[in-house]
C-alpha cells in the first residue's frame, strides 16, 4: 500500500474519531444542562449513558486506527490489498443477544431504581468488553 492510501486512510478515520467525539461532548453538554436545569435523574443518566457509549466508540476506533488498514479510495483493486487486516468479524456469538438482553436491563434499571442501573452498567460494560475482544 503506498503512502497515498495510508493518507486516505488516516483521513477516513479522523472524521469517523471526530464526528464521534463531538457527538459525545454533545452528550455530555447537554446532560449536564439538563440536569441543571431540569433536575430530572433519569433523563440525565440516559444522556450521560449516551455520552459515555460515544467515549466507548470513540476509544475502539481511536484503537482500530493503530491496528487495521481500512482505505476509502475505490479506486484501489482488491488484489492490491490482499494479506491487509480489515478486520475480524465473528459468525456465530452468543454476546449480541446477551449484550441486548445488558441493555434492556440497563434501560430498566434507569427507569426503576437506581442500585439496578448501577448493577446493570458494570454488566453492560462487561458484556460490551467480551464482545470487542471477540471481534478483535
Amino acid at each position: 500500500m503506498c503512502s497515498s492510501d495510508l493518507g486516505v486512510q488516516s483521513k477516513g478515520m479522523k472524521i469517523a474519531l471526530r464526528t464521534f467525539l463531538s457527538a459525545m461532548v454533545f452528550g455530555f453538554v447537554v446532560g449536564t444542562l439538563y440536569w441543571y436545569f431540569a433536575r430530572e435523574p433519569v433523563g440525565t443518566i440516559l444522556l450521560g449513558l449516551f455520552g459515555a457509549g460515544l467515549l466507548y466508540v470513540s476509544a475502539y476506533l481511536f484503537i482500530l486506527t493503530k491496528e487495521t488498514s481500512v482505505s476509502g479510495d475505490v479506486d484501489v483493486a482488491p488484489s492490491a490489498l490482499a494479506g491487509e487486516r480489515i478486520g475480524v468479524f465473528q459468525v456465530e456469538s452468543p454476546w449480541p443477544i446477551v449484550f441486548a438482553i445488558g441493555t434492556a436491563g440497563l434501560l430498566v434499571g434507569v427507569v426503576m431504581h437506581p442500585l439496578l442501573a448501577v448493577l446493570a452498567t458494570g454488566l453492560f460494560f462487561t458484556i460490551l468488553w467480551f464482545l470487542v475482544r471477540e471481534s478483535r
